[in-house]
């Protein structure tokens, strides 16, 4: 069992939870507080706004495993090299 509180987001369909993004472990009891105030959630991955904000970069390779690959070395690098 969890000791540490942990929120997740979601919206009643058809009297379901159906929940939005990392879900937790089958099994896990939890407790449904009825959210008041706050931003709702979007519908789809797509409407966040993150979604396609390197659209536009041309220092990228094309393929996106390529592109993590790369990014990842850039990352590790040390500041002296």
């Amino acid at each position: 069992m969890y000791n540490f509180p942990m929120t997740y987001r979601g919206k009643v369909d058809h009297g379901v939870v159906v929940l939005v993004g990392e879900k937790p472990p089958e099994g896990t009891w939890v407790h449904v507080i009825p959210a008041t105030e706050g931003p709702t959630p979007p519908d789809s991955l797509a409407s966040h706004p993150a979604v396609g904000v390197w659209k536009d970069r041309t220092d990228l390779p094309e393929d996106s495993v390529e592109a993590s690959k790369m990014l990842r070395e850039r990352l590790m690098r040390r500041a002296d090299e």
